[in-house]
């Protein structure tokens, strides 16, 4: 009786959600994984509002999300999965190859990012991949991530950093900590606009262009 109940949870399939705006995309993934031995289709959603409206009592076990959606992107639906259940995957699935939507993805808790030319039993194998513990990215992607970390010449990050103000450090923990300009502003007791101000100043002197370089680099 023991071997049957462990039988059976080795053969539990992963319960997937799909969240892609091209209609004819969203088929195309939810036939293959339908079908799929190791995958069980619970939502197939076309936005993040869809998404959210779809997932009530349900447990999921990974997300794969298009990234430029209509409405909030895929990198909101990350964060927003992350602070909902910790522990559901996600995997990014896009067409672009732009290196500051990789690592905002990856700075909301992404565990891989796919670009659409990826064949469908590859996808399902990176998957299967990220639910066995693992991170995935497709080669271009990877590439990109190297580039970004290959030592840099000039002044390090730490003498960097010693030219911020004591309220540029402040502001830079709280962006780390996940917080958006609106709540930076409310717990400082200024403006967004001065948030703001004060970001590209931080930008400037620390020679990043946007918020998950950031917090890439400046951990």
């Amino acid at each position: 009786m023991d071997n049957t109940a462990s039988a059976k949870d080795t053969e539990r399939k992963y319960r997937l959600a799909i969240v892609e705006d091209r209609q004819h995309v969203l088929d195309l993934l939810a036939r293959f994984f339908s079908a799929s031995a190791y995958f069980e289709l619970q939502i197939a959603a076309t936005s993040y509002e869809a998404l959210t409206e779809a997932w009530k009592s349900q447990h999921l076990d990974i997300v794969l999300s298009d990234i430029g959606l209509p409405g909030k992107s895929g990198i909101e639906i990350t964060w927003y999965i992350k602070r909902r259940a910790p522990e559901v995957q996600v995997v990014m699935f896009t067409v672009f190859e732009n290196k500051d939507a990789v690592f905002q993805a990856l700075c909301a808790g992404a565990s891989g990012y796919l670009l659409k030319q990826t064949p469908l039993p590859q996808i399902e194998e990176r998957l299967l991949e990220v639910m066995k513990g693992g991170s995935v990215m497709s080669p271009q992607v990877a590439r990109l991530v190297f580039e970004h970390f290959n030592p840099s010449l000039g002044v390090s990050r730490y003498e960097k950093t010693e030219q911020l103000t004591p309220r540029e450090v402040e502001i830079v923990t709280m962006l780390q900590s996940g917080a958006s300009y609106k709540e930076v502003a409310s717990r400082l007791f200024v403006s967004v606009d001065t948030v703001k101000y004060h970001i590209r100043n931080i930008y400037q002197k620390l020679q990043v262009s946007s918020r998950a370089e950031l917090i890439l680099k400046y951990k």
